[in-house]
């Protein structure tokens, strides 16, 4: 690398990403930017490069510049390059305090007639501008832009090919192309649009789950480097029903679960503006039964006044779950005739005709979390 005017300058440039993660205080990489954000230049013009971190990370922070992986000077945060030379091109990176260096930004410095200008880093959701431009000194006249060999319909402005907000799909070789009655100068530059962030994809807290469980879905995706800080919101859906709308929060929770919260999870991860939007793949959780649904039976099928009637509350708890305490309650015609406890039956020393009706019986876990009810059984006092 040649020689270079290096100046402190604060930071003032752009806002800056975040080098920590406030909520667990991890140390993440800072971030370089140009500016002007462009590249290629040409030689003679200025750039500044800053390394920029989080405003909670700012102090008296010792920075160290790197230009193809070696040590150059600078100690600020900022580092000025002027006059660009050509031998000044390559890959720029920096360090901020004890942070890990940053993810390499590529400056290019071209001498040649025409250059195609764009941001070093695009992502999705970015909106995109490309420059033709002239060496210094010269007019760049009517340029035609080009993506992959076909021209391209956005509108121009002056020297600009204004493209607006972008995917991947707009990457490519772009082109630019200036005629006169004298010759034709073109420019190229490849485009590599990176995603924001991974798609998202559905990890479940336990992959056992039974009725009364707190389960715990978490929808995980990673931002680039470039964009560690970019605030996320996070959508859940339940076999294509919103279950919890968009928040800050990645987990969706459900403290006590029932066998109706089975069923395909999927969720959605968007930028504040919706500008970038992704879906996970469908998830599909199965909630198990704690215990089966309760059921009656009669001592005896035929039950006479006077006779000792004994109703019981049949179930059977899961096998992973078999310790589990049930509490029994009894009804007649709907009506409670014995309140919850830990006994499954109801007992009748003389039966009597009053007793006859429509029996249920209904279990539940101590808590209440988990709750059933059987069906009715007709009993007949003769």
């Amino acid at each position: 690398m040649s020689e270079m005017t290096v100046l402190a300058l604060n930071c003032y440039l752009l806002l800056c990403t975040a080098s920590y993660i406030a909520e667990s205080g991890a140390a993440v990489r800072p971030v370089v930017s140009l500016s002007p954000n462009w590249t290629p230049i040409f030689p003679g013009e200025s750039v500044t490069l800053s390394c920029n971190v989080a405003p909670t990370a700012q102090g008296n922070l010792g920075y160290s510049w790197y230009w193809e992986g070696q040590r150059i000077r600078g100690d600020q945060q900022s580092l000025f390059i002027q006059p660009a030379r050509e031998t000044d091109s390559g890959d720029y990176q920096c360090q901020a305090g004890a942070s890990e260096r940053s993810a390499p930004v590529t400056l290019d410095i071209y001498y040649d007639p025409l250059i195609l200008q764009a941001p070093p880093a695009v992502y999705e959701g970015d909106s995109l501008t490309l420059r033709c431009q002239r060496r210094p000194g010269y007019d760049t006249r009517n340029p035609v832009f080009y993506k992959d060999n076909y021209a391209i319909g956005s509108p121009v402005s002056g020297s600009e090919l204004h493209i607006g907000r972008v995917d991947v799909t707009a990457s490519g070789t772009y082109l630019c192309e200036e005629k006169s009655s004298f010759k034709t100068l073109k420019a190229e530059n490849y485009i590599s649009v990176s995603e924001l962030f991974s798609s998202p994809h559905i990890n479940v807290s336990q992959y056992y789950l039974i009725e009364g469980d707190h389960m715990t879905i978490t929808c995980d995706t990673k931002l680039s480097p470039h964009r560690e800080t970019t605030e996320l919101q996070f959508a859940f859906y339940r076999n294509g029903h919103n279950v919890q709308g968009f928040s800050l929060s990645n987990q969706y929770g459900v403290p006590s679960v029932q066998l109706e919260d089975s069923g395909n999870y999927t969720c959605e991860v968007q930028t504040p503006t919706g500008s970038v939007r992704k879906r996970s793949r469908e998830a599909h959780i199965h909630i198990q039964e704690l215990f089966s649904s309760p059921q009656i039976k009669v001592s005896s099928d035929q039950v006479t006044e006077g006779d000792h009637m004994t109703i019981t509350c049949d179930t059977e708890l899961h096998p992973h779950r078999e310790t589990t305490e049930l509490q029994f309650a009894f009804y007649r015609n709907g009506h409670n005739v014995q309140g919850f406890s830990l006994s499954n039956q109801y007992g009748v020393p003389s039966a009597q005709l009053e007793d006859s009706g429509k029996y249920t019986c209904e279990v539940q876990t101590p808590t209440g979390s988990v709750r059933k009810r059987s069906r009715e059984a007709h009993m007949h006092i003769q």
